[in-house]
């Protein structure tokens, strides 16, 4: 009988390591097919252009990753999860891979002109309001070599590699089982905190900073059950001092997000002065204090943020809602979501297709994690007392930040309620893994073990491409992607030392204002200069954006943005291929990627007779 088992053993062993150098061949074929395709122009979807062997090779390594992992050999389990990790990595990794010059084409831009300007001597780093991306993408300049665009990649690949670690351990803090890593470990590859609307896989200072936070998260587990104070003669923890030191940092990345893990600590140390005045029977009355590391956080909040204009800018738009909602003028509830479903519906498409491609896992996940909580609230979980308590605390963590997503949504705050929602999925993420374990452990009587294996094996298999064809942007959720070529940065620069003669510089949709601070540096930038677009349907009318002669800039990204992702929902091709027909707009410089036409005065002149005339 010892030899039949010996043999099964070695049999499995076999198998498994089989599994696993054909996953690692997969996907370094995968990469160097990737690395060998680099991008020459502007990309619309990195998907399409992305080889299809690429995909073919990456589903093959993650497949084989999660089969060993489930049903492989226990001492080759590490290796697997680190294949899924790499490969999900490797997709995530696909701009730098594939030669990228650039990746976001909003904020990003202008983080890229603040890492120019503080490394150029023209700004200091603590003037800025969130200054931890810069100056870690300072560091790895300094470190690499590498140009500040590539450098802020590459702090953002290691913020997705850090959470890719940290949502797998905090999950096993809350249930300490193997199945809860392997569980956890390929949930958190869903990258269910992107959601590409408010939270990108671009330098982004809110998205880098619910990142870094599950750091924070995990370091608060850790604090509440492994710091021991008898080991001090300060009765001070390595833990406890290492979680203010979090806090503090993340305040650096983002203050509204360090706001968020302050809501966890305070309600953390509101349970537990309750649990021991009340005299709770739960773990929470035997847990390590938060309320210095509670108090360290909020004194460094209010500390950096009480002398930052652009905070309080935030706190007084959220004030002038509330007045408008008191004087019977409300702002539009949600008034950016509500515009982007009207065009959506413009142009065929609607409000639930586009929850049901970025948010139906994610709602999965806050399903799972809803109904852990309600097991915890229910006393079902009685049996496992640390579980049950730490689910209490990141319910009550994540519960106490509703008020703020309320107070966004109905202000109409930007789009503050969806960046809240990505914070939230990082806890759902972890919460939700840790449901799926305990109900696959239900499951095993009544339908077996291998069962439930199979079902949890294709549950994430299913889950996987499902939720990552959302992380970069793409025509397939009608937005385009934030390819941002070299070719264009350089036709901006040239735009922008021909402004030196006085004509305004106009662009697509919006004005190239951002362009300017990433090619100039924030402060080289005059707003009023280059805050003009073309405000109209199509591109034949230019009165209401110069009033004399001036520069128009049309890249490739504004071509592919407006007729293939937005379907021609504002421009128009027959209204791109006009500017190069009409008398009077002219052609001043043509790279490929970036056009720049002179409108002559005649040309506004004459639009703006046709408009008086029409109306």
């Amino acid at each position: 009988m010892s030899s039949i088992v010996v043999m099964t053993t070695s049999r499995l062993r076999t198998w498994s390591q089989l599994a696993l150098i054909g996953g690692f061949s997969a996907f370094a074929l995968a990469v160097a097919l990737a690395y060998l395709t680099p991008a020459t122009a502007y990309e619309l979807s990195l998907y399409s252009s992305t080889p299809a062997a690429f995909w073919g090779l990456i589903v093959v390594a993650i497949t084989l990753s999660l089969v060993v992992s489930v049903f492989g050999d226990r001492m080759f389990r590490v290796v697997a999860l680190l294949l899924g990790g790499i490969s999900v990595f490797s997709i995530v990794s696909l701009p730098l891979v594939r030669g990228y010059y650039f990746v976001g084409s909003g904020d990003s831009l202008t983080h890229l002109g603040w890492v120019r300007d503080v490394v150029d001597g023209e700004t200091v780093i603590t003037e800025l309001l969130y200054p931890g991306i810069h100056s870690f993408a300072i560091l790895v300049m300094d470190v690499t070599g590498y140009t500040p665009e590539r450098s802020l990649m590459l702090v953002v690949l290691f913020l997705v590699a850090l959470t890719f670690v940290l949502v797998p351990l905090i999950a096993f803090e809350i249930l300490p089982r193997d199945e809860t890593i392997i569980v956890a470990a390929f949930s958190g590859l869903l990258l269910l905190p992107i959601n590409t609307i408010s939270t990108h896989l671009a330098p982004h200072t809110y998205t880098q900073a619910m990142l870094f936070s599950s750091l924070g998260i995990y370091v608060f587990l850790l604090y509440l059950t492994r710091a021991d104070p008898t080991q001090s003669r300060f009765r001070i923890t390595s833990f406890g001092v290492l979680l203010a030191f979090v806090g503090g940092t993340t305040v650096l990345y983002h203050p509204m997000q360090a706001l968020n893990l302050f809501v966890l600590l305070v309600l953390a140390s509101a349970l537990q002065a309750l649990a021991r005045w009340r005299g709770w029977e739960s773990a929470i009355r035997g847990h390590k204090s938060t309320y210095a590391q509670t108090a360290v956080l909020g004194a460094v909040f209010l500390a950096w943020t009480s002398q930052r204009p652009a905070f309080w800018s935030t706190i007084d738009a959220v004030t002038r809602a509330g007045e408008g909602y008191l004087s019977g003028t409300p702002p539009t509830a949600a008034g950016s979501t509500v515009s982007q479903g009207a065009s959506l519906a413009a142009i065929g498409a609607s409000l639930p297709e586009i929850f049901a491609k970025l948010f139906l896992v994610s709602a999965l996940y806050a399903m799972l994690a809803g109904i852990l909580v309600l097991a915890v609230l229910t006393h079902r979980l009685d049996e496992l007392p640390e579980t049950d308590a730490k689910v209490r605390y990141l319910a009550a963590g994540a519960v106490g930040t509703l008020p703020f997503a309320v107070v966004y949504l109905l202000g109409d705050v930007g789009e503050l309620h969806f960046r809240l929602l990505g914070y939230l999925m990082l806890i759902a993420t972890a919460v939700g893994s840790v449901t799926l374990v305990l109900g696959l452990r239900r499951a095993v009587p009544r339908i077996g073990v291998r069962s439930t294996h199979v079902a949890i094996a294709v549950t994430l298999v299913l889950l996987l491409p499902a939720a990552l064809v959302t992380a970069y942007p793409s025509p397939y959720i009608y937005q385009p992607n934030q390819h941002v070529t070299q070719s264009q940065l350089d036709g901006y620069d040239q735009a922008f030392e021909l402004h030196e003669d006085g004509l305004p510089v106009a662009a697509v949709r919006q004005g190239p204002w951002r362009y300017n601070d990433a090619v100039l540096g924030t402060d080289e930038t005059p707003r009023d200069a280059y805050d003009r677009s073309v405000p109209t349907r199509e591109l034949d009318s230019f009165n209401s954006t110069f009033a004399g002669d001036g520069y128009l800039a049309v890249t490739d990204y504004d071509r592919e943005r407006e007729i293939q992702a937005y379907q021609e929902l504002r421009y128009t091709k027959a209204g791109f291929d006009s500017l190069d027909a009409r008398a009077g707009i002219n052609q001043v410089i043509s790279n490929g990627d970036f056009t720049l036409y002179l409108v002559e005065e005649r040309v506004v002149e004459a639009d703006a007779a046709a408009g008086e005339a029409s109306s």
